[in-house]
């Protein structure tokens, strides 16, 4: 972990809900963090419904997937402070960007899981299971930094940040699996046009 200075955090000093509370760590510094969650949700929630409608779906898909991105990497307000951390020498684009990439590697993890499948609910499978593996793999890490507790439970399925947490997991999943399904079959649909 990085501080918003860029200096590196030991995992001693760390905040132990950071391992379960992963949004938390992609917050916009202009936004209020609960209408920052929010604007997320709405997005991927968009994404969901237009690859799952027929109707100009592949554009608005298109149009959607980049806005996702640069509202989660921040990139306006990286761009804000661009000639700031020039002159000071601060690294504020790696720490601003770095919050917001695991999301991202995520979204296009899972789209790239069905959009290579010939069969698009295979891929929608394999990349629901990836938000099970998350979780668990933040029990995992937990216990190996700090032991064994009763936290990690409270902290994921206690508390209705670990819930929020569990919902972005399964919209970014979601978002992203349904979106590599829809783009691959208008692909698929161009080249069989395209054929006649």
């Amino acid at each position: 972990m990085i501080d918003h200075f860029g200096n590196w955090i030991s995992f001693v000093d760390l905040d132990r809900t950071v391992i379960f509370w992963t949004f938390t760590t992609y917050l916009s510094a202009l936004l209020d963090p609960t209408l920052y969650i929010l604007i997320l949700l709405v997005i991927m929630s968009l994404i969901i419904v237009f690859s799952i409608i027929d109707w100009h779906s592949y554009l608005a898909i298109l149009i959607l997937i980049p806005v996702l991105i640069i509202f989660i990497l921040d990139i306006y307000w990286t761009l804000i402070y661009l000639p700031t951390s020039i002159m000071t020498g601060t690294n504020i684009i790696y720490s601003f960007t770095l919050q917001g990439f695991s999301i991202v590697l995520l979204f296009f993890v899972c789209f790239g899981l069905t959009y290579k499948e010939d069969i698009p609910q295979y891929g929608i499978k394999a990349s629901i299971w990836m938000v099970p593996l998350i979780v668990a793999l933040g029990f995992i890490f937990y216990t190996i930094m700090f032991g064994v507790s009763i936290e990690p439970l409270i902290l994921q399925f206690g508390s209705g940040e670990g819930w929020i947490n569990i919902l972005i997991l399964v919209l970014t999943v979601l978002s992203g699996s349904l979106s590599g399904m829809k783009i691959k079959q208008k692909v698929i649909r161009r080249k069989e046009l395209s054929n006649y």
